[in-house]
């Protein structure tokens, strides 16, 4: 999944300052529209994925952390 541009983005999101991308991986800035109280991002789905998702994959969700926020995933 790629993260996709917004037109009407408010912000962007960096990694944690204490991120190690050696160790943790690569941490990308993604654009983010801040509305209602949401942070909202896009996602583009490569079309390997697609085809993965069609054959009975499954989309995950991973929250770094030990408290889980309210969150909303969406197809638009």
């Amino acid at each position: 999944m790629k993260n996709i541009p917004l037109a009407d983005c408010t912000r962007r999101m960096g990694a944690p300052a204490d991120w190690n991308h050696a160790e943790q991986g690569i941490c990308h800035t993604i654009e983010i529209c801040d509305r209602d109280g949401w942070m909202m991002s896009g996602w583009q789905l490569s079309e390997a994925e697609i085809e993965r998702l069609r054959n009975g994959g499954y989309l995950w969700l991973s929250i770094q952390g030990t408290a889980h926020p309210v969150i909303s995933l969406q197809v638009a």
